[in-house]
């Protein structure tokens, strides 16, 4: 955690160093917040497409109703808005075991592939972009440090999937490698990778996820759109696709909701184009403030629909992560709303 606001705090004042603030207020007060707050529908329905992304991933495993599936998402939003280390995903996958029965390690694992869809749609965007719009050095190199790291994670993904026996050596022999105390939770996770790697054999479920990832990533970047139009940028879509590539790549950080890196790249993405700098900045943070507080108020609202504590969310899957050391964990769900 204190790492993480440490870098939360250096990133912000690299996005500060050389603002004009009565620059940035006269941005501010010229701002049309009626139409950045009509962004927010746009928002949570590119949230309800990446929620049956996850659907069409846990398929293989158990078909939870989009009904069901939404709050859990949410929930985790709200998590990894609010903590660092991206502890929203650990109760992504605590809720979802409690609510459905589906162990926590495939949940973990389907996750996984998730974020992955994520990091290859957003590179996608950024390539497209680049055809057609200046890209930034700073962005250029955030684009292939992304590039080598997610391509690590597909080969990897594309050997496991490939062959289960290979698979499971490739574990054990990496488990052996760790000292003791951390062989079980290192197997743990390695067993909820590979279980979650079940929906990359099911063609339609890849299918599916890759409609509905192009699909929420287009929607988001919409209402970066309908925000940047809010604060008079006039730029074309496509410059918007490289502003969510570039700013979402870079929360990859492990900081409190993006805070810093989210700024920080869309800064850099926008560098090239005619807009003045503090007019950016209040871009920026109007955009990254419409993303983190809806989602942490109607996180905290589906949490108290499911009787869940905002300390209690915390607690119990880190709980249950300590026991996760054989892979699954019980599948008795709560039942619950």
């Amino acid at each position: 955690m204190w790492v993480g606001l440490a870098v939360s705090l250096v990133l912000i004042a690299l996005f500060l160093h050389g603002t004009n603030f009565r620059e940035i207020g006269d941005a501010f007060a010229d701002a049309n917040y009626l139409l950045a707050f009509l962004s927010l529908p746009v928002y949570f329905l590119a949230a309800w497409f990446r929620t049956l992304r996850w659907r069409y991933l846990l398929r293989p495993m158990k078909a939870v109703s989009m009904a069901r599936l939404y709050p859990v998402v949410i929930i985790g939003f709200m998590a990894n808005n609010l903590i660092p280390a991206r502890v929203g995903e650990l109760v992504r996958a605590y809720i979802l075991r409690e609510r459905e029965g589906v162990s926590m390690s495939a949940g973990l694992g389907t996750i996984v592939v998730d974020r992955v869809f994520d990091g290859l749609t957003l590179l996608l965007f950024l390539i497209l972009a680049g055809l057609f719009a200046t890209v930034s050095a700073e962005v250029r190199t955030l684009a292939i440090v992304m590039a080598a790291l997610f391509g690590v994670g597909v080969v990897i993904m594309y050997v496991l999937v490939t062959s289960e026996s290979r698979s499971r050596r490739a574990v054990d022999f990496v488990v052996r490698l760790l000292p003791g105390r951390a062989k079980g939770r290192a197997q743990g996770l390695a067993d909820s990778f590979l279980e979650g790697l079940q929906s990359l054999r099911s063609p339609t479920a890849m299918a599916g996820a890759w409609v509905t990832s192009v699909v929420s990533w287009l929607l988001e970047a919409t209402m970066y759109y309908m925000v940047g139009e809010a604060f008079g940028l006039e730029l074309g879509f496509h410059i918007y696709l490289l502003v969510a590539a570039a700013a979402n790549l870079a929360i990859t950080l492990p900081t409190p909701g993006g805070v810093g890196p989210f700024e920080l790249g869309t800064r850099w993405a926008l560098a090239p184009f005619d807009v003045a700098s503090n007019t950016v900045r209040a871009y920026a943070i109007v955009l990254h403030a419409l993303l983190l507080f809806p989602v942490i108020a109607l996180g905290l609202f589906f949490l108290w629909s499911i009787n869940l504590s905002l300390g209690e969310m915390l607690r119990r899957p880190a709980a249950a992560a300590e026991s996760t050391t054989g892979g699954r964990l019980g599948t008795e769900g709560r039942g619950g709303k």
